[in-house]
């Protein structure tokens, strides 16, 4: 009797067992598949982050000025297109958001890109309970207007001809500016030219600076002088424009801002650089002052490299094997972002004179610095484009 219950007892314990290993069979193979489908969701939002960050970036650094805002905001959302686009087909993007704007007031401003994604994942193991899971990513991006610093020391200028500075934003395109994005820094024609001047600016927006050389036209008061043609060919108020943003800076020397053509008589290289030479400054801690090293003399640069006596007349060494065009205009026309808290001094020849001895620096010397940037208000400091959150 007593063994008939033993063994009916034992049968149900076994049915029990079974029962339960059912249940828990289930209960283990939804939390696989929601492991399983939640991994997946969560691979999703990985890239969707990823594309927010680079797409809030990439428009934040277009967003240079308020009329820049559009073309930004549009290259934001290409980002976005081509970066979703390489999601898996059976992921749908629900919404899209891209939007401009700034934080801070008067000089104290950032352009800012904020950008979101919301994507809807299908599930597989838990479609019984959830046909899709929904996943977000955002990313805002800052620019700084920072505070630029043009700063000509204790330069004097040697030149006969009349020579003018100006810097301007380098348009897209790599070109020519246009005549309205000439700010006037600095002009030898003066009995009073400016020793330093400050202006803000986009962290992240090209800075070129244009040289206008006009050929023996400033005022003999000040050191100009009538010497005729220079050895360029340019005749007396021949005016002749050299661009830091080309390479050479003399490749369209008879182009003014807006593509006006000059009219001049001369005929400069436009292969070759023998206008500009840009040095990294070294700066000195204790002192706190930064110090570059002297420009070399009576020589211009090729692409290449290789020696070349453009003008075969053997009254001056052109290029000098090794040094190239690249090398001498390191930064010649650099964001903010770009300098890193670097200043650089750039050493002008302006291709005048009867021989162009290749004197860089005699014609205009300056240093090029950036600073400051916190574009919201909390005291912090920044050069450079960074994401917010």
């Amino acid at each position: 009797m007593v063994g008939c219950r033993l063994r009916r007892l034992a049968r149900d314990a076994d049915g029990a067992v079974a029962v339960l290993f059912a249940v828990l069979s289930v209960a283990i193979a939804l939390a696989v598949g929601a492991a399983v489908d939640y991994g997946r969701a969560a691979e999703v939002k990985a890239t969707l982050q990823s594309a927010v960050d680079a797409a809030a970036l990439a428009g934040a650094s277009d967003y240079t000025v308020p009329s820049a805002q559009s073309a930004a905001e549009a290259l934001a959302q290409d980002y976005v297109t081509k970066s979703t686009a390489a999601l898996p087909s059976d992921v749908s993007i629900a919404s899209t958001a891209i939007t401009p704007g700034t934080t801070g007031s008067g000089n104290n401003v950032a352009y800012t890109m904020s950008v979101s994604v919301i994507a809807s994942v299908p599930t597989t193991f838990l479609s019984l309970y959830e046909k899709s899971v929904t996943v977000a990513a955002s990313a805002t991006a800052k620019n700084p207007v920072v505070t630029a610093s043009f700063d000509i020391g204790s330069f004097v200028s040697y030149a006969c001809d009349a020579n003018t500075v100006y810097w301007y934003v380098v348009p897209a395109n790599g070109g020519v500016p246009d005549a309205s994005a000439m700010n006037l820094l600095w002009s030898n024609n003066t009995s009073s030219p400016a020793s330093s001047v400050t202006f803000n600016v986009a962290a992240s927006a090209k800075i070129g600076f244009a040289f206008e050389n006009v050929t023996g036209a400033r005022d003999p008061s000040l050191g100009g002088c009538n010497y005729g043609k220079n050895m360029y060919g340019a005749h007396a108020g021949d005016t002749q424009w050299l661009y830091s943003s080309l390479s050479s800076p003399s490749q369209y020397y008879n182009v003014a801002p807006g593509g006006t053509d000059t009219g001049t008589h001369a005929n400069y290289p436009a292969d070759q650089d023998c206008a500009l030479i840009v040095e990294k400054g070294t700066y000195n801690s204790r002192r706190g002052t930064w110090s570059y090293s002297s420009p070399p003399q009576g020589q211009c640069y090729s692409t290449t490299g290789s020696g070349e006596d453009y003008y075969s007349d053997n009254q001056v060494s052109c290029c000098t094997t090794g040094a190239t065009t690249t090398t001498e205009m390191t930064n010649a026309a650099p964001s903010c972002s770009d300098l890193n808290g670097t200043s650089y001094q750039y050493n002008w020849n302006d291709m005048g004179g009867t021989t162009d001895t290749f004197n860089y620096g005699n014609d205009m010397q300056f240093a090029f610095s950036c600073s400051g940037g916190s574009g919201s208000g909390n005291g912090t400091s920044t050069t450079s484009v960074a994401l917010t959150n």
